[in-house]
C-alpha cells in the first residue's frame, strides 16, 4: 500500500493549511489540518495524500528527487484531485 501512496502526485495549494478528511464522506477519516508553510511535501497522516504550498514549487522542483511525483503521471493508482471535494471544485475547502 505504501508504494501506491507514493504514486499520488502532490496537491499544490495556496493556503498555509490544508484540511484533509480522506474524501468519500463517511468512508473518509477524521478531518485533520496540515501546515504546508515549510518548503517541503507534507502528507496526511491518515491517508498519505501529499500536499505542498504553491509558493514553494520552484524550490521543490529544483530537488534531485522527491518521495512523491510533483505532477500527475497518469498512473492507475492516482486518486483524482476532485475526489477530495464534494463541491465540484478540486480541493475546495469545506
Amino acid at each position: 500500500a505504501i508504494e501506491l501512496i507514493h504514486k499520488q502526485p502532490v496537491r499544490w495549494v495556496k493556503e498555509r493549511t490544508v484540511k484533509c478528511d480522506g474524501g468519500g464522506g463517511p468512508l473518509g477519516h477524521p478531518r485533520i489540518f496540515i501546515n504546508v508553510d515549510r518548503p517541503q511535501i507534507c502528507w496526511c497522516t491518515y491517508c498519505g495524500l501529499p500536499y505542498a504550498k504553491e509558493s514553494n514549487r520552484k524550490m521543490l522542483e529544483s530537488l534531485p528527487s522527491t518521495s512523491y511525483p510533483l505532477e500527475p503521471t497518469g498512473h492507475e493508482a492516482e486518486v483524482p484531485k476532485g475526489y477530495q471535494s464534494n463541491t465540484g471544485k478540486p480541493l475546495e475547502q469545506r
